[in-house]
């Protein structure tokens, strides 16, 4: 959480009477516009430290208003939004003081909510693998600055321990990584391959000649998270989190990412996303 300290005082302006030299004064203003912000995300709460006025509005830049002395305001989305306090003394005077609120890039996902509820809000990059995607029904996908955020939905159980292979070009590069792989397109970087949900992911770095499948073991804690996970007969939906530090060039500003699901046994690819034939989902990370 960012908190920004805004203190906006109303000042009197002396002006000049036509041509002369003699100095009109103005009064003073009765008070001075004071208030604090606190940024969480595209949530910014207002705290005002305005004394002795009577009726208070805010405009908080994007359309809406608030007549609370001391209001909590989500913004629709990243951007720069001038916010400004209307503060009213008894006697009907009114004075203001604005600023301007810088919103960076956020996801609507939250991990620790135990819900997928929040995954309706996405709805700007959609996997749709169509007839030739198997088991998997749909993905979603989302980052923020930290991190890359995955949706699934498809029709297993976790107690099949199918594995699941993430072919990651996490440079958005074809000249580098494996060019052969299960997706035409792109140069994969990293895959992360395990019995996702009954077990875990082993991260890979691909090492070689571009033509060559071959991934080098990686040792790297917590680069991922598996959040909540809804089962309903042969249906499973889950969220999992990539924390884009903690894998090479993940920091980047572009993503392409494939998604193969097969029998525990390797006997039988299942599913995939994108569809057979498709390239691998390109992910523009540069907001």
């Amino acid at each position: 959480m960012k908190k920004i300290n805004h203190i906006i005082a109303v000042l009197a302006i002396g002006l000049m009477a036509g041509g002369c030299t003699k100095l009109q004064t103005v009064p003073m203003p009765e008070i001075d516009i004071l208030f604090e912000l606190e940024v969480d995300g595209n949530e910014v709460t207002f705290t005002n430290k305005t004394v002795g006025a009577e009726n208070y509005r805010w405009e908080f830049g994007d359309g809406n208003e608030s007549a609370e002395a001391n209001p909590t305001h989500q913004y629709p989305g990243k951007g720069k939004y001038v916010a400004t306090l209307y503060a009213s003394l008894p006697g009907g005077k009114t004075y203001e003081g604005s600023t301007v609120i810088n919103i960076a890039k956020t996801s609507p996902v939250r991990m620790d909510d135990g819900v997928l509820t929040d995954w309706d809000a996405v709805t700007q990059h959609v996997i749709d693998p169509g007839t030739t995607g198997g088991i998997v029904n749909e993905v979603k996908l989302d980052y923020d600055g930290n991190y890359v955020y995955l949706y699934i939905d498809l029709d297993t159980r976790p107690a099949s321990g199918d594995i699941f292979d993430f072919y990651l070009d996490t440079d958005n590069s074809g000249a580098t990584g494996l060019l052969t792989g299960s997706f035409p397109e792109g140069g994969y970087d990293v895959l992360l391959e395990g019995p996702l949900l009954a077990g875990g992911l082993d991260v890979f770095y691909h090492v070689g000649e571009q033509s060559a499948f071959s991934f080098s073991q990686q040792t790297i804690a917590d680069y991922y998270l598996l959040g909540a996970v809804e089962t309903s007969g042969t249906n499973t939906r889950f969220e999992m989190r990539l924390e884009r530090g903690k894998l090479k060039f993940l920091t980047g500003a572009g993503l392409r990412l494939g998604i193969t699901v097969t029998k525990s046994d390797w006997s039988a690819t299942l599913g995939r996303a994108p569809g057979e034939g498709q390239a691998g989902y390109e992910l523009t990370m540069d907001e």
